[in-house]
């Protein structure tokens, strides 16, 4: 059961961002068809200068119609975006490393703003891009001044990512906490036994006095068989299990902190949003001029900079909780621990007695240390007055530090941003569609029509950070083939089966033992004991059925050794403290077994399919991957070699983390495909259009590699040739994917047909 719970939480709190998008999409949507204003988050940059930085800020879509869209940097710069233009593409942008569509977060418009030829692009959140591409294609601006920039006050509440991330943390925490210890009761059991940090309790149960409830929590050494203990009975689902009174404290701090941090978050999102609409109506008031006293002055600071000031304000809010509110009392050490001393002390409020553990130097056991008792929400913890407060002091002071830096770094840096400008010019009467679709758009397999997707999806790939440098591929006839970079990572990706190998790690790592005892026995003379079991562990949910469960046991061996070890069993489970009958290996007596329990052949046939299932798969992977090595290396040093033109269509859509690049091929001179071929990511380096060579085995015309200046290109899939002057199944598959690479509602730069004039026109 709290293995379920954690997961319920562990789904809450990663849903809620998800939810929280979706719901915020909606908001904007309405919005905008309401006719109201609305402000988001955004980054703005000129796609005209190379190297030129992107702008942070807040891009205001207008609720009235003739009106334009604004940007207000973070230098309180004001920017003026014609509406009406054209959206030449919608790029998504994934961070983290996380390219799906669950995971991305943010999606770059490229506008190309009306009439000037600046093609700017937009970094909004994934929700608004919807929204601000319908604000930019909406009609030409025809008005001025502020009318529509009078957003409802719900509107200006903003839930950054993080926030949103912390206050979905807070809640989890808050809803184990009152399940735990709002509707749970809290009553007094007695230790039976502890065994490494962990108690075992027993308790009679609040709700049905004649149940008695064993369970284990977390307790400190100092406690001892037939002490007693306050713990906290959880109700159902969870009736029967029990929890520590330390996690009612961590589980308070932890939520309140984290509370605090997410609702900090909000606040600061949604007053930075409402302070530049108040610079940008005072702006448009002023008649487009600078609103004095708004740019001198002003304090910018990084994420990291937030982060680091969070950090140092929860350590100052921690030490002030401590040692200002906290009362210093005088606790008995009650036992010497890894990491310091187990302490406990009367509570100074209500002289209830505490335990916990804190930071000593050489005190011993019955010595008396001064600590300082915590009041709510922290009430029983406590922090020793000598070491402490320079653990917590001096990393509290070095967040604070790099707050200050990041604000002095970040604030000379903005002082020093070039601004957007952008060419005034007059919006046009009538609205330009982003489409841009065509009279006749023709067949998406023409030349000129994939040539310009080419060209659209090799922009957007470097917009999405997919153009990066690839190291120069080396002769394959000059050397061993290990020297490629590309054929390496070919290799390490589909010659090994990482799958099968963690499987069999893990396998090796849970079944070890199982195996070492069962050749312990089979090499050795066994003896039998009778063995007393001490500690059950915990069950997983696939012990001790179809794998074994493991008792810790004692026994004497017949030589007068005392044993302590772990044996395995099958159903039934055998009782703390019952009497097991073991055998066990005369040489190394920890290689024990209940006698004639099935539990360790069960396990020993379960873990064995599977490590044999896993090497299977190796072996497979690392065979088959070898074929098609030679077959390659055969074609790109002893290959018959053609000339092609070629096209590149890098990966696109909403998972551009799909990493296929199609290499289209033309005949030369030809305005038809005549074959296509998967290339791997290095072939990002490649212009969008070009010719190269290919080369291929008479005998086995699939296995293909591209050579273009004097360096091979190395496939990711096989050669696949189209039939001439028929439609056959490939060429219908691949009009599919190349309509389907085509962004909405984005056109594609093709240029004009020649018009076909007749030979006796104007004679």
């Amino acid at each position: 059961m709290n293995f379920l719970l954690v997961l319920v939480c562990g789904l809450l709190a990663g849903g809620a961002p998800v939810l929280w998008a979706a719901v915020r999409g909606r908001v904007l949507r309405r919005a905008v068809l309401g006719g109201r204003a609305v402000g988001v988050p955004a980054e703005v940059a000129r796609r005209a200068e190379d190297g030129a930085p992107a702008v942070r800020g807040d891009l205001w879509l207008p609720g009235r119609a003739g009106v334009p869209v604004h940007f207000v940097a973070e230098d309180s710069t004001v920017l003026a975006v014609p509406r009406g233009g054209r959206v030449k593409d919608v790029v998504p942008l994934g961070t983290g490393g996380f390219r799906r569509q669950s995971f991305v977060r943010h999606g770059a418009v490229v506008y190309e703003v009306p009439g000037t030829g600046d093609v700017l692009t937009i970094t909004v959140d994934r929700p608004a891009v919807e929204v601000v591409t319908r604000a930019l294609t909406a009609r030409g601006d025809t008005g001025a001044g502020d009318d529509g920039l009078r957003p409802a006050w719900w509107h200006l509440v903003r839930v950054p990512v993080l926030a949103a991330l912390l206050l979905s943390g807070a809640f989890v925490l808050g809803l184990v906490g009152a399940h735990t210890f709002g509707l749970g009761r809290e009553v007094t059991a007695e230790v039976t036994g502890t065994k490494g940090g962990m108690c075992r309790v027993v308790w009679q149960d609040p709700w049905d006095p004649s149940l008695t409830r064993h369970a284990r929590v977390d307790c400190y050494e100092g406690e001892k068989a037939g002490d007693p203990l306050r713990i906290g009975a959880r109700p159902w689902p969870m009736r029967g299990e029990a929890a520590d009174l330390d996690v009612l404290y961590v589980t308070a701090f932890g939520a309140s902190v984290l509370g605090v941090a997410g609702a900090g978050g909000v606040l600061l999102a949604s007053w930075t949003g409402a302070r530049r609409l108040r610079l940008l109506r005072e702006h448009l008031r002023s008649g487009g001029g600078s609103v004095p006293g708004r740019a001198a002055g002003r304090v910018v600071a990084p994420r990291w900079s937030w982060a680091a000031g969070a950090l140092g304000l929860a350590g100052l809010g921690l030490l002030t909780l401590a040692y200002g509110f906290g009362q210093p009392v005088r606790a008995e050490v009650t036992a010497a621990t890894e990491y310091g001393c187990a302490v406990a002390w009367a509570d100074p409020w209500d002289g209830v007695r505490h335990t916990a553990e804190v930071d000593c130097g050489e005190e011993a056991r019955g010595d008396l240390l001064e600590i300082s008792a915590l009041p709510w929400p922290l009430r029983g913890e406590a922090f020793d007055r000598d070491f402490t407060p320079f653990v917590l002091g001096i990393p509290t002071a070095l967040a604070v530090g790099a707050a200050l830096l990041g604000v002095v770094l970040r604030s000379r840096r903005a002082r020093g941003t070039r601004p957007l400008v952008l060419t005034a010019v007059a919006a046009p009467d009538a609205p330009v569609g982003p489409a841009g679709e065509t009279d006749d758009p023709g067949d998406v397999l023409d030349h000129p029509r994939l040539a310009a997707l080419a060209r659209l999806l090799h922009e957007r790939h470097a917009l999405a950070g997919g153009a990066g440098k690839h190291r120069p591929e080396p002769d394959p006839a000059a050397g061993p083939w290990w020297r490629s970079p590309v054929l390496r990572r070919v290799v390490l990706a589909s010659g090994v089966a990482w799958g099968a190998l963690f499987v069999l790690a893990v396998t090796a790592l849970w079944s070890g033992w199982w195996w070492g005892t069962a050749y312990r026995q089979a090499v050795d003379r066994t003896e039998r004991a009778t063995a007393t079991v001490q500690y059950l562990h915990e069950e997983f949910p696939l012990e001790p059925w179809p794998l074994p469960g493991a008792v810790e046991v004692r026994f004497d061996t017949e030589d007068g050794r005392r044993v302590v070890t772990d044996v395995e069993y099958g159903d039934p489970a055998p009782a703390e403290g019952d009497a097991v009958e073991v055998e066990y290996a005369v040489g190394r007596p920890s290689a024990a077994r209940i006698a004639g329990d099935p539990g360790l052949g069960r396990g020993l046939w379960a873990s064995g399919a599977v490590a044999a299932a896993a090497l299977v798969r190796l072996v497979w992977c690392a065979v088959s991957t070898g074929r098609v090595l030679r077959r390659l290396l055969r074609a790109a040093r002893q290959g018959e070699a053609r000339d092609f033109d070629y096209l590149l269509l890098p990966p696109s859509g909403e998972e551009p983390e799909d990493r296929t690049f199609l290499l289209v091929l033309f005949a030369p001179g030809a305005s038809r495909p005549t074959a296509t071929m998967d290339a791997v990511p290095a072939a990002a380096s490649l212009p969008p259009e070009g010719t190269l060579e290919m080369r291929a085995l008479p005998e086995a015309p699939a296995f293909a590699v591209a050579w273009t200046a004097g360096r091979p290109v190395w496939p990711s899939g096989p050669l696949v040739l189209l039939e001439e002057g028929e439609e056959d199944d490939e060429e219908e598959f691949l009009r599919q994917y190349v309509t389907s690479l085509v962004p909405p509602g984005v056109a594609l730069d093709v240029p004009p047909r020649p018009r076909l004039t007749s030979p006796t026109a104007g004679a």
